[in-house]
């Protein structure tokens, strides 16, 4: 029989978090064996299992509505694929809802260009919210933010500016909440880390960024300043 391609949405928090996205791959690959459900494999002289996910999540971090897509090689009901599979899955990891879709359907990193973050950050000191305000105002009326990233081929300098689409903030408690919208892509993206660190570094806030907490509530297609879901709205994958 042909494969039949299934679009997932799942959650990834708790202990799950510290699951990096290479391994993520391979939790599903086993969770799928145990639950007796035959996966499709690419040909050629390596095959592997036909999964594949949306932008990687960073270790540590949550994700609220993550996606992928999987290729089963059995006729089996949407719920019993669910079903089985979610079963085998570690804690953490729980399918909210799924979908058939069509072979041609384009992969989930050539349509998700957008994802929201909420950013949890413990204040060094105290700041008030017209403070906050300010500092936010200012950094994002700024046309270029260049920072420094560390990568394996050493120091780069990046404008981040660009990808930011949108960052809100306010105070809990002892704590500031940002709530940040970038733009991800085959192109790449910023780090929500890097977008609060020039924060206070530009803007002189004195908070803790080593009590920092990320999640991932949401990645998207973007569209005519709209936002989509890849469940919802299938057309932006053919």
């Amino acid at each position: 029989m042909s494969a039949l391609r299934v679009r997932i949405a799942f959650t990834k928090v708790e202990e799950a978090k510290y699951i990096a996205h290479l391994d993520l791959a391979r939790v599903f690959e086993r969770s799928l064996r145990r639950a007796g459900i035959r996966m499709a494999y690419s040909e050629g002289f390596n095959p592997h299992p036909k999964i594949s996910f949306g932008s990687a999540l960073a270790v540590g971090v949550e994700g609220e509505r993550e996606y992928l897509d999987i290729e089963v090689a059995q006729d089996l009901r949407l719920k019993e694929i669910l079903g089985r599979l979610q079963e085998q899955l570690p804690t953490g990891i729980r399918l909210l809802e799924g979908q058939i879709i069509s072979l041609g359907t384009k992969a989930l990193m050539a349509v998700l260009n957008a994802a929201s973050y909420r950013i949890t950050v413990a204040m060094g000191l105290p700041v008030t919210e017209e403070r906050l305000q300010e500092a936010i105002d200012s950094w994002l009326a700024r046309n270029e933010i260049q920072y420094l990233r560390f990568s394996k081929k050493g120091q780069v300098e990046k404008d981040i500016r660009p990808w930011v689409k949108q960052l809100e903030g306010h105070i809990e408690g002892d704590e500031a909440i940002f709530e940040l919208e970038v733009e991800v892509g085959n192109q790449g993206s910023v780090r929500p880390e890097e977008v609060i660190g020039s924060l206070c570094d530009l803007e002189k806030l004195p908070l803790d960024l080593d009590i920092l907490r990320t999640k991932r509530t949401g990645i998207y297609v973007s569209y005519e300043g709209q936002k989509f879901s890849p469940m919802e709205h299938e057309a932006f994958g053919k």
